[in-house]
């Protein structure tokens, strides 16, 4: 099974729509999220002289994530939001991406984990249910429960019940598996 398909498998697995997938990429939805992921190649890395191009040629524009996938992630992450500050600094324009790095030897186990940290960081978007959760660990009041989902953990080699709660009040942002 080549590398897309165990991404688009993974993705499936959490509940995305797959919107449309590349050699080299794949863009997926989940609810109002928007997550595009990019196989950078080894032997190949387009360093962008004009980080505008960088946008373009990845497509950022309507995405609220990217998944870096590389044999170095960190490296090409860290470049990429060096240049997305570029944008905002230059040209006084708000790219509002997070990056999110995925080493390609633990695909699965990091695109998990990095999916995980999605879901929390966009639980607005990403919000499927409201339900009255656990109390606030400041203020005591009930948290909301603003998504829910079942799936199986690559990284703990079983079903996984996840949940995201959230305290607007304190601005407390939970998120729990239940193994």
């Amino acid at each position: 099974m080549g590398v897309i398909d165990r991404i688009i498998e993974e993705l499936r697995n959490r509940g995305f729509r797959i919107r449309v997938v590349r050699d080299d990429s794949i863009k997926a939805d989940l609810n109002r999220l928007t997550v595009k992921v990019w196989l950078a190649s080894g032997d190949y890395f387009p360093w962008w002289s004009n980080p505008l191009d960088m946008v373009n040629d990845l497509e950022l524009n309507d995405v609220n994530a990217l998944f870096v996938i590389s044999e170095r992630p960190y490296v090409v992450s860290d470049y990429i939001v060096n240049n997305l500050s570029r944008i905002n600094y230059w040209f006084n324009k708000e790219v509002n991406v997070k990056v999110y790095s995925v080493n390609i030897d633990r695909l699965e186990e990091d695109l998990e984990d990095g999916i995980n940290l999605v879901i929390a960081n966009h639980y607005r978007e990403t919000s499927n249910v409201t339900l009255k959760g656990n109390p606030c660990p400041n203020c005591g009041l009930p948290m909301t429960i603003t998504y829910t989902s079942r799936y199986f953990s690559h990284r703990w080699g079983s079903w996984v019940n996840e949940y995201v709660e959230v305290c607007e009040k304190c601005k407390i942002v939970s998120h729990r598996l239940v193994l």
